[in-house]
């Protein structure tokens, strides 16, 4: 009994470091790229229309959770990605954690075929933090649009990689400050090559400009400017995506 339990450990603490050599021998990108489609251009300002979910749903496809009272915006960025129309992925509210994360259904990753992945974009919703200003329901709706567009940016990186790759990039990103920039700060890329560039650029612009918005980002600057894109920044590539100037004047 003893030498069956010595071997059904050695067995596993062999198939560990095989897994965690398989893991450490990943090469890992933390840059987002450009889509290989031409993306549809939205409008700069998508608040104050009129907008038709049962619509919107037949474009996203019925596997996409939307979070309660922000509906449209949800549905609106994701109709931007429609290399995503087949993932399963939800969005939801929940009294805790960071602002806004994307993660997975890890056991999902197991399961051969990319096709049964499961999503996550977790939003934090809770009272009288630290975060409330920069909340999804503190934000305009254009704002709102821009930021669920930049959550979706990394669920299109996730499901670009196997569960190796994933396994690597989840440490790169915990142990390197420079892979975790790069990678968030190319992710604020993704809204501007899916067309909602104007969007994301809202947010970036109110969390740092708006009144209400002053003391958490007094507080907060530093990491903001490390690891996301000014607004500033975001207009430069703005303007290099459209090839124009459309901007250069925007608020």
């Amino acid at each position: 009994m003893i030498k069956l339990i010595i071997k059904i450990f050695l067995t596993i603490i062999a198939l560990v470091l095989i897994l965690a050599a398989a893991v450490f021998f990943q090469e890992v990108d933390p840059k987002q790229v450009k889509p290989g489609f031409t993306p549809h251009q939205f409008a700069d300002t998508l608040a104050n229309h009129t907008y038709d979910l049962d619509s919107l749903k037949a474009i996203i496809g019925d596997n996409k959770g939307l979070p309660e009272g922000f509906e449209i915006a949800a549905a609106i960025a994701y109709s931007a990605y429609p290399q995503l129309k087949d993932v399963n992925i939800d969005m939801i509210l929940q009294p805790e954690g960071a602002p806004m994360e994307s993660t997975f259904n890890i056991w999902t990753l197991f399961i051969p075929g990319k096709k049964h992945r499961q999503y996550r974009i977790l939003l934090n919703d809770a009272e009288k933090t630290f975060f409330d200003p920069i909340l999804l329901r503190s934000l305009p709706f254009d704002a709102q649009v821009g930021i669920l567009a930049h959550e979706l940016g990394h669920v299109v990186y996730y499901h670009q990689l196997n569960l190796f790759e994933i396994g690597k990039w989840g440490l790169n990103y915990l142990e390197s400050d420079e892979f975790r920039a790069t990678h968030e700060r190319s992710t604020d890329l993704m809204p501007v090559y899916h067309g909602l560039g104007s969007q994301i650029y809202q947010y970036a612009y109110f969390v740092r400009k708006d009144s209400s918005c002053l003391e958490f980002f007094k507080g907060a600057q530093g990491f903001m400017d490390k690891y996301y894109m000014t607004d500033i920044e975001l207009l430069e590539a703005m303007n290099n995506q459209r090839g124009s100037h459309l901007f250069q004047n925007a608020h």
